[in-house]
Order: C-alpha cells, then structure tokens, then sequence
C-alpha cells in the first residue's frame, strides 16, 4: 500500500515496479487503510496521532529528516542512513540535531561527495538506484564511513 493523495505520483512509482509486480502496488489515501500493515516506509514526518494507525509490533523504516518521534512502545523504529565523516575534516559547518559529532545524515554526505566530486547533475527528486554503488564508492574513498 502507498499513502498519497497524488494520483500520478503513485502511478509514476507504480510503472518503475517489474510489469509482474505493478498489481501489488495499491494506493491509498487514509491511514487507517494500513491498521493491518506491520512495516511501515515513513518518508515524511508522522505524528504521534498518525502513528496510531499502525498494528501493535509495526517496524518503522524511516527515511525522513527530522526522524519520528518514537511514541510507541509496542512498535521498533529503524535508525536513519547515515555517514561519519572522516576525522581531519575542516570548515565543514555542520549541526544534525538526531546524531552524534561527526556524523551527517546520508542526505547531506551525499552532498557533499557531489561537491567533492565536482558533479554537475542535479540531485534534488527522486533516489537514482543507478548511481548508488557509484556514490557509495565516492564516499569510501573520501574517507566518508558507516557511523
């Protein structure tokens, strides 16, 4: 199920989906259409009052800044991507609320292995699955790690 009041934006994500898979894939515009659902990809905020939808034992996969508050108990919320970056790293202002020092949202080093890398394409909309390993390996030899 994806919540989205947007027709054509769940149509788009619908049609990357194999031609085989693309039935499975259903809209919907309310939460309480997910009381049964006990995996949750959160891309936007959630409120407390929103989270209340999901069953007792629900997982949280979360891939939002700011990260939801963990309100439930009885439900496990996954940790945002993140990078550590390298130790000797200087005049790189930076403040993530959620994390420790040193360590950036995975949204925010890849900004800046696009700025070290010198690339010119443009980065803001949807993920690129196709340039994963290749940022990934940027990072790496950046001196960018997993925290």
């Amino acid at each position: 199920q994806m919540l989205t009041l947007s027709s054509e934006r769940f149509l788009k994500i619908q049609r990357e989906a194999p031609a085989e898979f693309q039935q499975y894939l259903v809209q919907v515009t309310k939460y309480h259409a997910a009381k049964t659902v006990k995996t949750w990809l959160v891309g936007k905020w959630l409120s407390p009052r929103e989270q209340r939808w999901a069953p007792a034992g629900t997982h949280f996969h979360q891939f939002v800044v700011p990260p939801v508050i963990e309100f439930r108990r009885d439900c496990t919320y996954g940790k945002l991507a993140a990078m550590r970056l390298p130790k000797d790293v200087q005049g790189l202002g930076s403040c993530e609320y959620t994390m420790e020092r040193g360590v950036v949202h995975a949204c925010h080093a890849g900004g800046v292995v696009h700025c070290l890398e010198g690339w010119e394409h443009h980065e803001v909309g949807a993920i690129d699955v196709d340039r994963i390993d290749v940022v990934w390996k940027a990072a790496l030899r950046h001196g960018l790690s997993p925290p």
